[in-house]
C-alpha cells in the first residue's frame, strides 16, 4: 500500500460527509452506482424518478436483464462481471435513524407488486454498527428471503480509494491528482491487459466517461514509470487525446492535457507546450481547488521541459503562466472563509507554497542560461529519488522565492488543526527535498515540526522517523552534517520502540557514523557501543545481525581516535559475533565491510612492527581466538607489504589521518585530543577500567554536547583547554578550575547510574567547560543551554544506558596491558584539525552592528587631528616610521594605529601634568586627550611611543571587545586571542572608513592634513 492511500481515504471520507450536509442525494447515487458496477455487478443503471416523490420506489440502481454470462462463460470484461441474479441498489446521505431507513427501503424494495430482487446493496454515507448491520441481514433473509450487503462510511472510502475505483472520487468528490498514488508492481498485470485490450479493439474509449478516463488514467500512469509497459505510452496517450474535444466539459479536458503533458515529459521526454497551455487556461478560469492544485504542479513540469531543453515555449511565456496562475491562486485564497472551508483553504496555501518552489525560468536566463535543445529529455522514465535530488544551492541561486514558501507554509501549517482531511503528504515531501535550503528561516522549525504532526496523525512515528531521516540525508548531501545530527537524533526518539527497534538501530549507526566523521570519536563510540547493545538485545534476526556490524563501528571510531590496541579488542568481539550471528562470515565479497577494516587493523600492525616492536605482543593478547594476528603476521611478511617510511613521515600521515595520537591508549595516563569550534580540548585520566569508561563517556557526551551547540554559532575565542578527569569510588561529581590556572578539573563519581543524576551532571558539565571559551555574556550561554535543552539534549549525551555499561567489552587485563605499556614519544607532537563544520567560526558575532562599527571608527580618526604634532614628529623619526611599517605589516588599521598612540599620549600627558587618573572624570579625560597640540608645543617623545604601543595595542583590542560586550580574559603577551576572535567575527582587521593615507597627511610644509574629509 501506497503511503498516500491513508490519507487519501481520509479524504475521500471528508467528501463523503459533505455530501451529507449538503443533502447531495443524486450525487452519492451516481457514486454508489459506480462502485456496484465495479464490485457487485457491471449490469446495473441509476433508476429514473425523483426521491422526494418516490418514483424510484426506494431503487436507486437495479440491474438489468442480461444472458451474457450464461451465453459466455469464459468471456472477460463486462461478460465476466455481469449478474444474472436481480441486483438493487439503495443509497443515503441521510446521517441518523439509519436502522429505520434500511429497513424503510427494505420493504419498499421487495415489498407486494415490486420486480424480483435477489441482492440488495445499501450505501450510507455515515457509518452503520456492524452489529446494526449484521441484525439488519438477518432480518432482510428471515423476512424478505433476500441477500443484503451494507456499504457505509469508512468502508466506501477504502474502496474509492482502490486503483479503479479511485477516479470516481477524482470526478466527483474533487480528489486532486497529486493525492493519488501511482500504480504499484513490477509485472504488468492483469487489470492494465484487460482495459488496453479493450481499447485497442474498441479502437479507443467507447464513451467519453469519467470512468473511461479514470481506466485510461491508471494505465498511462502505470506506463509512464513501468519498464515493460513504457512502450505503450504512446498509445495510452492517443487514447486520452479523445478527452480533448471542446464539446466536453472543462474537467474531462483538463485532466486529459494534464496525464498526457505529465505521461509523455516524463515517460517519453517530450514537451507538450500547446497541451500545458490549454490545461492553464482552464485552470485560471476554474475555482476548483483539485485543479489549480494539479495545475500548479504542471507549471513546474513545464519548467522543467525549459530546463531540458524539450520545451519551445520561452522563459517569458513561462514566466507569465506562472504569475497568472499565482495571481488566480491569491485571488480565490484570498476569497475563501478559512473558518468555513478549512481545507479549501489549507489546499489553496499549499499549493501557493509549491508554486513559490517552481524554479524561475526567466531568473535562470538573465543569469546566463540557456538549455542545450534536445529532442528527449536524458531523465525520461527515470523515477527520481529525493534523496539524490541536490537543492542546497536552491538558497543562492536566485531561482526561489523561499521567503514567499515559507510564509505560505507558516501560513498552512495554522491550518492544519482545521483542516484534517486535508493531505500533507505531498507538500511534506518537498518540504523535506528543500530542507537545506530552508532550515535557516526561523519559521523552519514550527512548520517542520507541524507537518511532521500532520503526517504522524495518519502514518503513526515511523512515517516522521522516515522523514527525519530523509532530511538528514538531504543535509549530509548538502554538506551541513551538524543539521543532519539533530533530524537523525529525532528518527532516533521516534524508531526507539519494540516494533521499530530495527529503524533505531540503524538510525542510532547512522548518527555515530556522523560523529565519526566530524571527528568527535567518542561520541562516534559511544553511538556504535549503543547501536551494537541494542541490537543484541533483541529477538528480532535481522536486528540482532546489527550487532557485529556496530561493534565494527566501534571499533574504527577507535582506531581513528589513535587508541589502536583498544580497537583490536573491540575487532576480535566484532569477529566473534559475525561467526556466530552471520552465514558464510568471513566471506569479504558478502561482507566488504570486514576486508576494509582488517586492512586498516594491518596497516596499523605494520606501523608497530616496524617503529615499535615491543609493542607487537599487544596485538597478539588481543586476539587469541579469531586468528586475525596470525594472519596479519603472515601478510606482513609478505614481500611488498613493509612499511615504506620512517617514523618522523609515518607520524606526519598519521596525523593527517586520526583524530588523536598514536596509541593514546597506552601507558599510566591515557589521552583524548581534538579540535572543535576553535578550541584545542585535551583530557588526560588514568588508565585503569573504571577511569577510562567513566571518562570517555565524559568526553562523548562532551562531544555530542559541543557539536549540537555549534549549530547555534556561540561566540567562542580560540585557545587551548586542558582538563584532567578523576574518578572517585564516592562523593560528588563537580567540574572546577585547576587551581590558579586556566586548566579544568572533573571529577566524576564512578558508576553514575542514576539518569536523574548522570544526565544532569554530564550537561552541566559540558556547559561549564564550553563557558571556558565563551566569549559573550552568560545570559547568551543560558539561552544556548535553553535551545539545546529544547533540542532534547538531554536523551543525546547517554544513548539508552550509561557509557561504562554500553562500552564495556574488554577485560581488566586488557586495560592493565596497555597501562603497563609505553606510549610512542612521537605521538606527543601530535595537533588535532577540526571538521570543516566544526572550525571556528567566521561569521559576524552577536551584538555586532556594523554603522555603529563605522561611526566609532571616523571618530577616533578625527581624534587624531588633536595630535598631529606628535604625529608629525614620529614620523619623521626613522624608528618611528619604521614600527608603523611593522604594524601595518601585522595586519593593524590606521585607526587601530591611532587609538594606541592617542592613548600613549593621554598617559604622557597625565604623567607630565601629576594628575592622578584615578581622580578624573570620563569626561575631563577626554578633554585632555582631545587638546589640540599647538604648533609651538612639545611632541610626545618617539621614544615613549616605541615602548609604550604594543601595551596599548593590547587594551585597545579589549576596549573594542567590550563595545561588542565581549568577556575579557588574561592573556599572555603576544598570544592575541581576543584580536583574533574580534577579526574572525567582528570584522577588526576589515571594517574602516575612507581616508587619507596617514603616511600622506603632511604637507609640503610640515603641517597635518584632516585624516578624514
Amino acid at each position: 500500500m501506497s503511503e498516500l492511500t491513508p490519507e487519501l481515504e481520509s479524504f475521500i471520507a471528508f467528501r463523503l460527509g459533505q455530501l451529507s450536509e449538503r443533502n447531495e442525494h443524486h450525487k452519492f447515487e451516481e457514486i454508489a452506482t459506480r462502485i456496484a458496477r465495479k464490485r457487485i455487478s457491471s449490469n446495473i443503471l441509476v433508476s429514473n424518478g425523483p426521491v422526494s416523490a418516490g418514483g424510484d420506489q426506494q431503487r436507486d440502481g437495479e440491474s438489468y436483464t442480461t444472458r451474457i454470462p450464461d451465453e459466455f462463460p469464459n468471456a472477460a470484461g463486462f461478460a465476466a462481471s455481469a449478474s444474472t441474479s436481480p441486483v438493487v441498489i439503495a443509497c443515503t446521505v441521510q446521517r441518523t435513524g439509519l436502522r429505520a431507513k434500511v429497513l424503510a427501503d427494505l420493504e419498499g424494495i421487495c415489498g407486494p407488486g415490486a420486480a424480483p430482487v435477489d441482492i440488495v446493496a445499501f450505501f450510507s454515507v455515515s457509518s452503520i454498527p456492524e452489529a446494526t448491520s449484521h441484525d439488519l441481514q438477518r432480518i432482510a433473509r428471515d423476512q424478505y428471503g433476500v441477500t443484503l450487503d451494507i456499504f457505509s462510511g469508512a468502508k466506501i472510502a477504502t474502496l474509492l480509494a482502490e486503483p479503479d475505483l479511485v477516479w470516481i472520487a477524482q470526478h466527483y468528490l474533487e480528489v486532486p491528482a497529486v493525492m493519488v498514488p501511482d500504480p504499484e508492481g513490477v509485472a504488468v498485470p492483469e487489470w492494465y491487459a484487460t482495459v488496453l485490450d479493450g481499447l485497442r479493439s474498441n479502437h479507443g474509449p467507447a464513451a467519453l466517461t469519467p470512468a473511461t478516463q479514470g481506466e485510461i488514467t491508471e494505465g498511462i500512469r502505470f506506463a509512464t514509470w513501468d519498464a515493460a509497459a513504457n512502450s505503450d505510452l504512446p498509445e495510452w496517450a492517443d487514447f486520452m487525446s479523445a478527452f480533448l474535444r471542446d464539446e466536453l466539459s472543462s474537467d474531462l479536458v483538463f485532466r486529459a492535457c494534464y496525464e498526457i503533458s505529465v505521461a509523455r515529459f516524463r515517460g517519453l521526454g517530450e514537451a507538450t507546450d500547446d497541451l500545458v497551455r490549454r490545461a492553464i487556461g482552464i485552470a485560471c478560469s476554474s475555482a476548483r481547488a483539485d485543479i489549480l492544485e494539479d495545475c500548479a504542479t504542471l507549471v513546474s513540469y513545464w519548467g522543467n521541459m525549459w530546463f531540458a531543453g524539450v520545451s519551445s515555449a520561452s522563459a517569458p511565456e513561462i514566466a507569465e503562466a506562472r504569475a497568472k496562475l499565482i495571481a488566480h491562486l491569491t485571488a480565490e485564497l484570498e476569497t475563501t472563509n478559512s473558518s468555513e472551508y478549512p481545507v479549501r483553504a489549507a489546499t489553496l496555501t499549499g499549493t501557493m507554497a509549491y508554486l513559490m518552489l517552481t524554479p524561475k525560468v526567466e531568473q535562470a536566463e538573465g543569469g546566463g542560461y540557456s538549455p542545450t535543445k534536445v529532442e528527449r529529455d536524458r531523465l525520461a522514465g527515470v523515477s527520481l529519488v529525493d534523496a539524490k535530488v541536490d537543492t542546497s544551492s536552491a538558497a543562492e541561486s536566485g531561482l526561489f522565492d523561499l521567503n514567499s514558501v515559507m510564509a505560505y507554509l507558516d501560513q498552512l501549517v495554522d491550518l492544519l488543526p482545521r483542516a484534517r482531511a486535508y493531505s500533507v503528504s505531498s507538500i511534506a515531501r518537498i518540504f523535506t527535498l528543500f530542507t537545506p535550503a530552508l532550515a535557516s528561516d526561523p519559521r523552519y522549525t514550527k512548520v517542520r515540526d507541524a507537518l511532521d504532526g500532520a503526517v504522524a496523525a495518519v502514518h503513526g512515528d515511523a512515517a516522521i522517523a522516515q522523514r527525519c531521516r530523509d532530511r538528514a540525508i538531504a543535509f549530509v548531501e548538502a554538506g551541513q552534517p551538524l543539521a543532519a545530527l539533530g533530524e537523525l537524533h529525532d528518527a532516533k526518539v521516534r524508531w526507539f520502540h519494540g516494533d521499530l527497534i530495527y529503524g533505531a538501530v540503524l538510525v542510532t549507526r547512522f548518527i555515530g557514523h556522523l560523529y565519526r566523521d566530524l571527528g568527535l570519536t567518542y561520541a562516534a563510540k559511544m553511538y556504535a557501543s549503543a547501536a551494537a547493545m541494542f541490537a543484541n538485545l533483541s529477538t528480532d534476526a535481522d536486528t540482532k545481525a546489527q550487532l557485529p556490524k556496530a561493534l565494527l563501528d566501534s571499533a574504527r571510531a577507535a582506531q581513528l581516535a589513535g587508541s589502536w590496541i583498544d580497537a583490536a579488542g573491540l575487532t576480535e568481539v566484532a569477529l566473534l559475533a559475525q561467526a556466530s550471528l552471520a552465514t558464510d562470515p568471513f566471506d569479504i565479497d558478502k561482507y566488504p565491510e570486514l576486508g576494509t577494516h582488517e586492512l586498516n587493523e594491518l596497516m596499523q600492525y605494520l606501523a608497530v612492527r616496524k617503529f615499535w616492536p615491543d609493542l607487537e605482543p599487544l596485538f597478539e593478547a588481543e586476539h587469541p581466538n579469531t586468528g586475525l594476528y596470525e594472519q596479519m603476521v603472515e601478510d606482513a611478511s609478505q614481500p611488498g607489504n613493509e612499511m615504506p617510511f620512517d617514523e618522523g613521515a609515518f607520524q606526519e600521515l598519521a596525523r593527517g589521518q586520526f583524530r588523536g595520537p598514536v596509541l593514546s591508549d597506552l601507558g599510566p595516563n591515557r589521552v583524548i585530543d581534538f579540535a572543535a569550534l576553535g578550541v584545542r580540548w585535551v583530557f588526560t585520566f588514568d588508565a585503569d577500567r573504571t577511569t577510562v569508561l567513566s571518562a570517555e563517556g565524559f568526553v562523548a557526551a562532551f562531544q555530542v554536547f559541543i557539536a549540537d551547540a555549534a549549530r547555534y554559532d556561540p561566540v567562542i575565542v580560540e585557545d587551548t583547554v586542558r582538563v584532567h578527569i578523576d574518578v572517585i569510588a564516592s562523593g560528588t561529581s563537580v567540574v572546577e578550575p585547576e587551581g590558579d590556572s586556566a586548566d579544568m578539573r572533573v571529577t566524576i563519581v564512578s558508576a553514575m547510574a542514576d539518569f536523574d543524576e548522570l544526565v544532569p551532571f554530564l550537561v552541566a558539565g559540558s556547559m561549564q567547560l564550553l563557558q571556558e571559551v565563551h566569549a559573550r555574556p552568560n545570559d547568551e550561554l543560558a539561552e544556548l543551554l535553553e535551545n539545546l535543552m529544547r533540542d532534547g539534549i538531554s536523551h543525546k549525551v547517554v544513548v539508552g544506558r550509561p557509557y561504562y555499561e554500553v562500552a564495556d567489552f574488554l577485560s581488566t587485563e586488557h586495560y592493565e596491558r596497555c597501562a603497563a605499556a609505553t606510549r610512542p614519544a612521537s605521538s606527543s607532537d601530535f595537533a588535532p584539525t577540526a571538521h570543516v563544520a566544526l572550525v571556528a567560526s567566521t561569521r559576524l558575532g552577536r551584538g555586532y552592528d556594523r554603522a555603529e562599527a563605522l561611526t566609532l571608527i571616523e571618530q577616533r580618526y578625527r581624534a587624531a587631528e588633536a595630535w598631529k604634532v606628535s604625529l608629525a614628529s614620529f614620523f619623521a623619526d626613522p624608528r618611528g616610521l619604521d614600527r608603523f611599517l611593522q604594524l601595518r605589516g601585522e595586519g593593524w588599521l590606521d585607526w587601530q594605529f591611532i587609538v594606541a598612540f592617542v592613548n600613549v599620549g593621554l598617559n604622557w600627558r597625565l604623567r607630565q601634568s601629576g594628575a592622578n587618573i584615578r581622580n578624573l572624570a570620563p569626561a575631563q579625560l577626554r578633554q585632555i586627550a582631545m587638546r589640540p597640540e599647538g604648533n609651538t608645543d612639545s611632541p610626545v617623545p618617539v621614544d615613549v611611543f616605541l615602548r609604550e604601543i604594543e601595551v596599548n595595542l593590547a587594551i585597545q583590542t579589549a576596549v573594542i571587545a567590550g563595545t561588542w560586550k565581549l568577556r575579557s580574559r588574561p592573556e599572555k603577551r603576544g598570544e592575541g586571542i581576543m584580536r583574533n576572535l574580534l577579526t574572525r567575527r567582528y570584522r577588526f582587521a576589515v571594517d574602516d572608513v575612507p581616508h587619507r593615507d596617514i603616511l600622506a597627511c603632511l604637507d609640503g610644509e610640515g603641517r597635518f592634513l584632516p585624516i578624514v574629509e
